[in-house]
């Protein structure tokens, strides 16, 4: 009777793990393109969440709520969102939405908040905004309208 090895070759093991480097050098590029888009996805879409959280704030609660970025605007660094009380901001902060990444760009980088009055309408700044969203490659606009519309991926007709 003839016993057999059981298990692998060196030669098919080399083959296996040649096989395996070809393929992780080919996917790894792919893959951290797809992490850097879906992180600038995620960021654009969190700059719109706010921005229509606020919208729906001030309609709710009948009262202007605005949204002031931490740092004198730079629309990447953290947004707070507030309620309004002629003209004052009171606390406590509604929400805070965290940081964009440090590659994140977002223009135009002059307005210093997006307030809503009672209605839901634009108060601040007195024109449509469009802002534009950047990240390496990635782009996305967000348009803000007078009447307090916000649109992920477009302008304001």
């Amino acid at each position: 009777m003839r016993h057999g090895y059981k298990g692998f070759t060196l030669v098919e093991l080399m083959v296996t793990i040649a096989v395996l480097a070809i393929l992780v050098t080919i996917g790894i590029p792919s893959f951290v393109g797809l992490i850097n888009n879906t992180k600038a996805d995620t960021e654009s879409t969190d700059l719109y969440r706010a921005l229509n959280y606020a919208r729906l704030e001030a309609i709710n609660r009948g009262a202007s709520i605005r949204v002031t970025p931490s740092v004198a605007n730079d629309w990447t660094s953290r947004l707070d969102i507030q309620v309004v009380n002629a003209g004052v901001v009171t606390n406590p902060v509604l929400r805070v939405i965290a940081d964009m990444s440090a590659s994140a760009v977002v223009k135009p980088n002059d307005i210093a908040n997006i307030e809503y009055n009672n209605l839901g309408a634009l108060a601040n700044p007195v024109t449509a905004v469009a802002f534009s969203y950047t990240q390496g490659t990635y782009t996305k606009a967000i348009g803000v309208c007078l009447n307090g519309r916000v649109i992920l991926g477009g302008t304001c007709p």
